[in-house]
């Protein structure tokens, strides 16, 4: 098999007999946003080739979905011609990405296909992107799908409309799909909330049973958009920050540090760290093969007792949690273990929280590990600093976080651990990466940890 490991190599194995190789170097190209892969990704959007069974195109998917990452608004016509094939799911491909690229020059293009009489066509993906373009025009053709028997179609029309009105009677719509008993619509509800930027849904999706990637990914889309009105920038003060930003800011915080559950929905059953602990004495029974069983569990609750109890109950005191890490292949045990470090506030195990920093993953959605593991050594140095130990490591590793991986999340994370530890090295690392950081919320949450009169608490 091709080795993809750089650009060259990438758009090299588009040229590949292999179908697999073929899709593979064109999810890497957008995954690493090569923008010089653009006119072989155009290509790929055109090839005929590799067609399922159904008839449909996965690697003309993947290249209308790597387009969008790189956003290069000069593919935007090509996009617009997927919409003459019979591939649907190509069709919402190609959406999703106009979605990002956000060319005005598409709209009539839109319109056009919304009157359309295609089976199976991707509603809500459509839905969406009317709303992005802002084409108000087809008000009245988007009305019947709020009365969708889809709920995601429904939520994605009342997006629109309350995007379109202003009005709350759609805006709580979309809240009432966030309590949905599918976890999916619940989600979809989410990333609705999140689009439209409503920073009064903020509390309602902290509080909604969906996973902390999800809620951290909707609470910075809406802080973004909030931001984006008041045009709050490098020159200008950060007080000009209202209660309601610092409060989503706050909460961002809170969700990076704590984001141990992944893509697990939070159910009713969770129990939280110190309901655990007053339990504790109620499994001195338990082996450490019990404990693998707990953090292998589905449930939160069963992994929250886990790693509490491999942190806090005496019987596991003498267990050297960062070899146990280095031993173990399964990644939930490791993210347990990871979160037990963290929760022991164990600064011998520093090894391991710098290995998890560094684990390659392959979406955001698998970042939980080396987000929580950044988190965790801001308190590891400043214990290591305390003792007169170095701290060079750390600061190291996470100066590496801040630069190099295509991860908000960790970037975040690594500011908050910089953050903590405030002395001149970590103060110097974050100054040097602000300058450089392409996200415009973490660049944010640089400029508010390298402050020294602005204050996240003050509100």
């Amino acid at each position: 098999m091709s080795t993809i490991n750089s650009p060259e190599s990438a758009i090299k194995a588009l040229e590949n007999e292999d179908a697999g190789i073929r899709y593979h170097a064109a999810w890497w190209l957008g995954k690493h946003r090569v923008e010089s892969a653009v006119p072989k990704l155009i290509e790929c959007l055109k090839d005929e080739k590799d067609q399922t069974s159904a008839g449909g195109f996965p690697l003309r998917r993947q290249a209308a979905r790597s387009l969008g990452l790189i956003n290069d608004i000069s593919c935007t016509p090509y996009l617009l011609e997927t919409f003459q094939t019979n591939d649907t799911q190509l069709h919402e491909a190609s959406l999703r990405a106009l979605i990002e690229i956000n060319n005005p020059a598409c709209i009539d293009t839109l319109v056009t296909y919304l009157d359309k009489n295609i089976k199976d066509k991707p509603m809500e993906a459509l839905i969406e992107a009317l709303t992005t373009y802002e084409a108000w025009g087809s008000n009245k053709k988007i009305e019947p799908f709020l009365t969708s028997s889809s709920e995601r179609i429904a939520s994605a029309a009342a997006a629109y409309f309350y995007k379109y009105t202003n009005k709350m009677y759609y805006l709580s719509k979309i809240h009432c799909y966030l309590e949905h008993s599918n976890r999916f619509i619940r989600q979809s509800a989410a990333f609705d909330l999140a689009k439209i930027g409503s920073i009064a849904s903020t509390q309602l999706i902290l509080s909604a049973e969906i996973p902390n990637n999800i809620k951290m990914y909707s609470l910075k889309s809406i802080l973004n958009k909030t931001l984006s009105h008041q045009r709050i920038n490098h020159d200008q003060d950060l007080c000009a920050l209202k209660n309601e930003q610092r409060d989503i800011i706050i909460k961002l915080d809170s969700l990076v540090r704590e984001n141990f559950e992944g893509t697990l929905s939070i159910k009713d059953d969770f129990i939280n760290n110190n309901e655990t602990t007053d339990k504790s004495a109620a499994h001195d029974n338990l082996k450490y093969s019990d404990i693998l069983h707990l953090l292998r569990s589905r449930s939160i609750a069963d992994r929250n007792l886990g790693i509490t109890l491999l942190a806090k109950n005496k019987n596991f005191n003498e267990l050297n949690l960062s070899d146990l890490y280095f031993s173990e292949t399964d990644q939930d045990i490791k993210m347990g273990l990871i979160k037990a470090i963290t929760l022991k506030k164990d600064s011998q195990s520093e090894a391991a929280l710098i290995d998890a920093v560094g684990v390659e993953i392959g979406n955001h959605c698998q970042g939980n590990i080396r987000r929580v593991a950044a988190s965790a050594l801001g308190s590891a140095a400043l214990k290591l600093h305390q003792s007169k130990r170095n701290i060079q490591t750390i600061l190291d590793k996470l100066a590496w976080a801040l630069v190099e991986p295509d991860d908000w999340g960790l970037r975040y994370s690594s500011c908050l651990a910089l953050e903590e530890i405030n002395e001149d090295r970590a103060i110097k690392i974050l100054s040097q990466a602000c300058l450089l950081e392409p996200d415009s919320i973490v660049s944010l949450r640089m400029r508010i940890a390298l402050s020294t009169e602005f204050c996240l608490d003050s509100l």
